[in-house]
């Protein structure tokens, strides 16, 4: 009974009340998500600038040794011709032949410095690279990377034929202490790693046809150099593309 008086005696809200608490209700919950939607827009925004960030370091370091993979297999391939100098004298010395051969036996490989992409690649971060000349870049890059690392192999699979034949030709005396005094030491032209034996024996097998083919698997390994710098060149030239288009699209957002 007291109940229905006071119901009769509450006041009615107006029905454009109730509009009103919708209206801000749906506000607030289009505040809230628009808000969720920003922070999400921000933390992923970051995470793209941090990933190619990295991927710029990484260029960087690849730039450098690209050149300095150049420049070693530039100068083995001048070590090629004085072997071959060397080859066509009338008396060649041995010594210099120990020297040359068991150095040109040896390669400098390029390690790329690839923990950007891979991170990149691992988290799924390409979906957030919006520079479609970005993306491009690093799809040639990692194409012609993939081109020279086969070259690269192809290389080791001969020159490791050319120390098999080595290990036939050479007396055994001779490469111990060739082995023994190799300079291992930073800041020594890894290139020279194996110095000239003061005293060098003949060679164990010494018939032409055995040593030929030492020299040619030598001569094969080498000129896949001349195939490797081009393929790093354009290495290089792409990478140096790429960072540009990096550096023009997040440079000034990157901080050490």
């Amino acid at each position: 009974m007291e109940q229905q008086q006071l119901d009769q005696f509450s006041p009615k809200k107006k029905w454009y009340v109730y509009f009103i608490d919708f209206i801000m209700l749906f506000v607030a919950v289009t505040l809230g998500f628009l808000a969720e939607n920003v922070r999400d827009q921000q933390t992923d925004k970051n995470r793209e600038i941090s990933y190619l960030k990295n991927v710029h370091d990484d260029l960087l370091v690849d730039i450098n040794r690209i050149e300095s993979v150049i420049s070693s297999n530039n100068w083995r391939l001048l070590m090629l011709d004085s072997l071959h100098i060397e080859i066509n004298k009338a008396s060649p010395d041995l010594p210099s032949l120990y020297y040359y051969i068991r150095n040109l036996a040896l390669r400098t490989t390029f390690e790329s410095s690839h923990l950007g992409l891979d991170q990149i690649k691992a988290s799924g971060g390409f979906r957030l690279i919006q520079n479609a000349k970005i993306i491009a870049g690093i799809q040639d890059y990692e194409r012609k990377l993939n081109n020279a690392m086969k070259l690269e192999e192809a290389r080791e699979r001969t020159l490791e034929q050319a120390k098999f034949k080595m290990a036939v030709v050479f007396d055994a005396g001779t490469l111990y202490q060739m082995t023994k005094n190799q300079s291992m030491f930073k800041g020594e032209k890894m290139e020279v790693r194996f110095k000239r034996p003061a005293y060098a024996a003949s060679f164990v097998v010494g018939d032409r046809e055995t040593f030929n083919e030492l020299i040619n698997y030598v001569n094969i390994g080498l000129n896949t150099n001349l195939y490797l710098n081009y393929r790093y060149n354009e290495l290089k030239s792409i990478a140096k593309a790429l960072d540009a288009a990096i550096m023009e699209e997040y440079g000034n957002q990157f901080v050490d």
